[in-house]
């Protein structure tokens, strides 16, 4: 038998550096990240997830279709952001960031938090 779950999704870009919020009553939940190559040079990019706080990699979330993107010059490109295995009233917070391969230190993060009922 083949079972096809539907995850409902939501898009942020960087920006403000606010939180971004859900609540969902699903065990998984999933976020859009727009990755972009701003340089004019074709650039190596990583995406990462960490801790709110720390630089610690965050349980849970899954990136897809990977951790690394060829990105051409001026390229935007979607990762799918995916919280894994939420409990019932848990709140996993995250920050989704990217940065060059050759330059970690510059990058760009977004918060957000999920919260399960």
């Amino acid at each position: 038998m083949l079972t096809v779950a539907l995850v409902p999704t939501f898009e942020f870009g960087a920006g403000d550096g606010g939180v971004t919020t859900r609540t969902t009553s699903s065990s998984m939940e999933s976020v859009f990240v727009d990755v972009e190559n701003a340089d004019n040079a074709p650039r190596t990019i990583r995406v990462f997830a960490i801790g709110t706080a720390s630089e610690t990699p965050a349980a849970g979330v899954r990136l897809l279709p990977g951790e690394t993107q060829q990105l051409a010059g001026g390229e935007s490109k979607r990762v799918l952001a995916v919280f894994q295995n939420l409990h019932p009233g848990e709140k996993r917070e995250a920050r989704v960031c990217y940065a060059p391969i050759n330059d970690p230190t510059n990058r760009t993060c977004e918060a957000f938090a999920i919260e399960r009922l």
